[in-house]
């Protein structure tokens, strides 16, 4: 497959993951924003768009790249999804797109690093590489809750407060180590 088709599929299918994820978190409070807000699913879309290249820098560039594209189809479905009032388009679509300066720029930081251990994983088979994803999913909790009890941060759309939620999340990353540490095993 070409590059620009490759990365043309890679661009759609980010875009799709923001619209979803969009759709997931809703307009009200809730589980579903709860969900809706976790922030490690994030991470698997730079990460695997990393591992369609084996150059480590084209790698950091998609990843980035993908990162910003699945942010921007959230905030556009956002736009349509939150009851912003009367406005027009373009005035929700402002509204959405300038909300999350904070999230982008903590974006362009994990979207480089993910999409960078793609790479390296699919270039080098590096075993820390896919287990940095399992850790974001068993971390987030944690990281959570120790921003909100420092006062530095509400947490993420209320994921303390629904623990079957964080609980997948925390066995969702272990499974996915143990599945990359059993499949390294089989390997060698």
């Amino acid at each position: 497959m070409n590059s620009g088709r490759k990365l043309a599929k890679l661009v759609l299918a980010a875009l799709a993951f923001g619209v979803v994820v969009a759709a997931i978190k809703g307009q009200n409070t809730g589980a579903r924003d709860a969900l809706g807000n976790t922030s490690a699913v994030w991470v698997i879309v730079p990460f695997l768009a990393g591992t369609r290249y084996t150059r480590v820098w084209q790698a950091t560039l998609v990843g980035l790249a993908t990162t910003l594209v699945a942010f921007f189809g959230f905030y556009l479905a956002e736009a349509a999804i939150l009851d912003l009032g009367t406005h027009s388009w373009g005035t929700r679509l402002s509204l959405t797109l300038g909300s999350g300066h904070f999230w982008e720029a903590w974006g362009l930081i994990s979207g480089s690093v993910y999409g960078t251990l793609g790479g390296i994983w699919k270039s080098r088979s590096v075993l820390a590489a896919p287990i940095a994803v399992g850790l974001a999913f068993v971390c987030e909790p944690l990281i959570v809750l120790l921003l909100a009890r420092s006062g530095v941060w509400g947490g993420s759309g209320g994921l303390l407060h629904y623990p079957s939620i964080w609980v997948t999340e925390v066995l969702m990353g272990l499974a996915g180590i143990a599945l990359v540490l059993a499949r390294t095993q089989r390997t060698r």
